[in-house]
């Protein structure tokens, strides 16, 4: 299991930065934008702020998302491999939009003030466009991960991509990873802008009621859209469904429902702390709880999904035949790892390079903020 904390880990700190970018690279330009029609200093400085902010919250998420990759490379390289293989189309072309972002992202930092005003918002909105469409190459492959539709065996294994996309759980899933990026953004700025206002800024109060109302009604869509995705588990994916509502006394295989219901807790906190700030703005503390209890429900919901499949990496292969499946049981198997990794001092050398990295994180968001 231990092999399955270190996945998770940087899996999880990844999603929840991942989940951040998408959120503020729509507010940074739309937030600069307004400041530069009114005229509006206070809005110029924040956007820049925030900019900054991202600016390296990005590059840590992709130290942490190339981790994973490496973590899961060492750990089951055949499946891995297999996988790289058939969902080739959609891994491209989140590592296209990939690409395309760090550019948009180095473009609009170093446009600043050197770009036209139209120019620059121009830049933005590719900046922002490209970070909500990277995650769907990767949530196609998670929805199929859930069941294999688009897979095709003849005349070679391979993925029939537009097939992938008619894939009932990625339809409500990608949609539903969205709407979770703002809720998550808007309730973290909402405590943000609180938490200035706190410290006498009477600008910010405007601002954190703003950003409180936006997470309040993406937080509601997200929901929604989580009983929508619930249901087509139920529908298409029994196995892993099951394994996540075994309370409800489901035939679970690998129960993980006291999973389900932490992300239940994060949620309803979430929810009802940025409720009671719109009520009683002047307690801030209630925004910031809001934003803490954000990340708390995207890193377990994040998990949840992931392992609520396990020990399949394919949570349902009823569609395939039986010598298919037969031929690729050690592959799709997360209790079956590459034995090379098992050993104990690997961990500890990971260890002492992770534990400082996220420290020196730590310090460097501590000083922007502070800044």
């Amino acid at each position: 299991m231990i092999i399955l904390d270190f996945l998770a880990l940087t899996f999880g700190l990844h999603i929840v930065l991942v989940n951040l970018g998408i959120g503020l690279s729509t507010t940074v330009p739309f937030m600069k934008r307004a400041g530069e029609r009114r005229g509006d200093e206070y809005l110029l400085k924040t956007a820049r702020k925030l900019m900054k902010f991202y600016a390296a919250t990005y590059g840590l998420g992709g130290v942490l998302g190339t981790a994973f990759t490496v973590f899961l490379l060492s750990f089951y390289p055949g499946f891995l491999g297999l996988a790289g293989n058939i969902a080739f189309v959609p891994f491209a072309l989140s590592i296209l939009l990939i690409c395309l972002h760090f550019i948009s992202i180095v473009i609009y930092w170093y446009g600043w003030d050197r770009l036209s005003e139209n120019a620059h918002f121009i830049a933005g909105l590719a900046m922002m466009t490209s970070a909500i469409l990277i995650p769907l190459g990767f949530r196609a492959v998670f929805g199929f991960l859930n069941v294999p539709i688009g897979l095709e065996l003849q005349p070679k294994i391979h993925l029939d991509a537009l097939k992938a996309l008619t894939n009932p759980t990625f339809i409500v899933l990608y949609p539903k990873s969205i709407t979770a990026s703002y809720a998550l953004t808007f309730c973290i700025l909402a405590g943000a802008f609180a938490y200035r206002m706190q410290r006498g800024d009477e600008r910010a109060r405007d601002y954190a009621t703003m950003f409180a109302k936006y997470g309040l009604v993406f937080l509601i869509a997200t929901a929604i859209l989580g009983v929508l995705y619930a249901e087509t588990l139920r529908v298409y994916s029994p196995y892993k469904f099951d394994n996540v509502f075994a309370f409800l006394g489901t035939n679970a295989k690998y129960d993980v429902s006291w999973m389900f219901m932490l992300k239940m807790a994060f949620v309803i906190v979430q929810f009802i702390a940025i409720a009671y700030f719109l009520k009683a703005r002047e307690k801030g503390i209630l925004a910031e709880i809001a934003g803490a209890a954000g990340i708390g429900a995207v890193f377990t919901g994040e998990l949840l999904n992931a392992f609520s499949q396990y020990p399949l990496l394919i949570a349902n292969v009823s569609g395939l035949p039986a010598a298919v499946v037969r031929s690729l049981e050690g592959i799709l198997n997360m209790a079956k790892p590459n034995p090379l990794t098992t050993m104990n001092s690997l961990y500890a050398i990971t260890l002492a390079f992770l534990v400082p990295l996220l420290i020196c994180f730590g310090v460097l968001i501590y000083l922007i903020s502070t800044d």
